[in-house]
């Protein structure tokens, strides 16, 4: 089951949504959840869970094939990685794909629940989705599908091929949408076709201002469970900066009924819910 978020305004906040709802699904249900990037080298999924301290270091190790030694490149004297999504597109047979591997190639984000793709070390050139070992990202994430119940797959505001084919492909495509009259309008009455199931999500949303979610409902009478939101929260956004999103969503989800910000549960349930009810994964 695959969810792609995707926005035709950089401004949107839609790695940070993903991020958000992602971890929110863990915390209302019993589901395990893959996030991934639909870049080849961004790692702004990463940094929403692990910080900046978090992304793959300059100099790590790659284990050889025989004795699972690191082998230095005396060259560059620097130790060079295999690992993450790097070291799944190396499999030359899908069958090398098995659930151990993809998940020791991914990092935890909640413990046995939620698990991250890292990035590619490599370069992002223009054409980066043709290289000749980025071909084999079909099965790499055939594979991750079937090892989680759901995947949520960061298409960012992407143009180029590979998001318009994850945006073709998925079974939900939640697009993301600021909070203005001008810019909702344009997304909605111009939103793309895809074959799944569209939801729109606005960011960083504000109840009481003129376009709430119950004036945008009524002026483009639109579907209610077809639009959802997210409400700013001061203390969310300081754990984004510091890669702890995941601990927040953790704590507040059901933890914390006497510190809540009730429109900011209520909003973020409401519009949990929805999307994973599109997907047939809950009633």
């Amino acid at each position: 089951m695959k969810i792609a978020f995707w926005s035709e305004n950089k401004g949107a906040g839609t790695t940070f949504n993903l991020a958000v709802i992602a971890c929110a699904s863990v915390c209302l249900y019993p589901l395990s959840v893959a996030v991934v990037s639909g870049g080849y080298r961004d790692e702004k999924l990463e940094n929403k869970f692990f910080g900046k301290t978090g992304n793959i270091p300059k100099f790590t190790t790659i284990a050889a094939d025989v004795g699972q030694e690191s082998l230095l490149a005396a060259e560059t004297e620097e130790f060079f990685i295999s690992s993450g999504l790097e070291c799944l597109l190396c499999k030359e047979k899908p069958e090398d794909l098995t659930e151990s591997v993809v998940k020791a190639n991914m990092r935890q984000v909640i413990k046995d629940r939620m698990y991250c793709l890292p990035a590619n070390v490599g370069q992002e050139y223009e054409w980066w989705y043709r290289d000749y070992r980025f071909v084999r990202m079909d099965r790499v994430m055939s594979a991750i599908e079937t090892f989680f119940d759901v995947v949520f797959i960061d298409c960012g505001s992407r143009q180029d091929d590979y998001a318009r084919k994850i945006l073709s492909e998925a079974d939900v495509c939640v697009l993301n949408i600021e909070q203005g009259a001008d810019g909702i309008g344009d997304f909605y009455l111009n939103s793309p076709q895809f074959r799944g199931e569209i939801f729109f999500l606005l960011g960083k949303y504000f109840g009481n201002a003129l376009y709430n979610r119950q004036n945008v409902q009524r002026i483009y009478r639109m579907e209610e469970s077809r639009l959802g939101a997210i409400p700013y929260n001061t203390r969310l956004h300081a754990a984004e900066q510091t890669g702890k999103i995941d601990r927040f969503i953790e704590n507040y989800v059901g933890q914390m009924a006497g510190e809540k910000d009730t429109e900011f549960e209520k909003e973020l349930v409401r519009t949990t819910n929805l999307i994973l009810k599109m997907t047939g994964l809950v009633a």
